[in-house]
């Protein structure tokens, strides 16, 4: 009796472990920013410069397509130059799971962007994008180099 107490309770031991590591060891599978989301899917890649429209606001979703991580909770976490701006959670009911967020932008949130994939506190993905204001923005100048003439 002892003998098969002691089976049983290590055959769910080698479940659990062997259950775990794909959990604990989901994927992204893709993590895009996009203008819109339809149907669970991205409808464009915006890439990795967005230049200010001035007198709109601007939405940019952060797309992602997470595999093995059933039953966890995952973030987004939108940063604008390093400064957390929202954390978003999700809850992921299934091996494959699609989840998106997104981030108005507005005139005056120029810099750089960065939507991170946390889980259990773990930055397990990120992307990132510039939100250039071409009017402000003294790097876009493109003006010829000046150079130093010595004689």
């Amino acid at each position: 009796m002892r003998h098969t107490l002691f089976r049983l309770i290590l055959a769910g031991l080698m479940s659990f472990a062997i259950v775990l590591p794909a959990w604990a060891e989901g994927t992204v599978a893709r993590a895009v920013f996009a203008s819109d989301v339809i149907d669970r899917e991205p409808i464009d890649d915006i890439g990795k410069i967005i230049h200010v429209e001035y007198g709109e606001i601007q939405r940019v979703y952060f797309f992602t397509d997470l595999r093995d991580m059933s039953g966890s909770q995952v973030s987004h976490r939108w940063l604008l130059d390093g400064d957390v701006m929202a954390e978003i959670p999700f809850d992921i009911g299934g091996d494959r799971w699609r989840v998106w967020s997104s981030k108005r932008l507005m005139p005056g949130f120029d810099g750089t962007w960065t939507a991170q994939v946390v889980q259990d506190g773990k930055v397990i993905a990120s992307r990132s994008f510039k939100y250039v204001d071409d009017d402000t923005d003294s790097s876009t100048d493109n003006s010829p180099m000046q150079t130093e003439k010595t004689e």
